[in-house]
């Protein structure tokens, strides 16, 4: 998927969510969301996934991602659409993408400057495409 085309997407859902967003989201009610599951997001997280999604769609003239809260959007659809397993799964790609990091430039997404966060999520990018 190229940039253009995830744009698109995002823009599609993040429209949902500000037009009618409880209808948008009315399908998503997951009877084994994770408030109180010991599963909830962290503050910490919130920013890495917010770090992650402005590497993604950076602040240029218009908002990024962190301004646009995209963390938080992701942990809303994490907890109220994925089944327990793919919940968990997420949380576990959050840590291996860290540890791809510190494998990659010896130190954590969170303290990786832009170009390797690029770096790193450009790499991941292609090793899936070639998978």
């Amino acid at each position: 998927m190229d940039r253009r085309e995830l744009l698109k997407l995002v823009a599609l859902a993040t429209g949902g969510v500000v037009i009618g967003g409880e209808f948008f989201l009315a399908g998503c009610t997951n009877p084994e969301a994770a408030v109180g599951t010991g599963k909830e997001f962290s503050a910490n997280d919130i920013a890495f996934l917010d770090e992650v999604a402005e590497t993604i769609f950076p602040k240029t003239t218009t908002a990024g991602a962190k301004e646009a809260e995209v963390g938080k959007f992701m942990t809303v659809m994490v907890n109220d659409c994925y089944e327990e397993a793919d919940q968990k799964i997420f949380h576990e790609g959050m840590k291996k993408l860290d540890d791809a990091c510190n494998k990659m430039h010896g130190h954590s997404f969170m303290k990786a400057d832009a170009i390797h966060r690029k770096e790193l999520l450009t790499a991941l990018d292609k090793e899936a495409k070639e998978y």
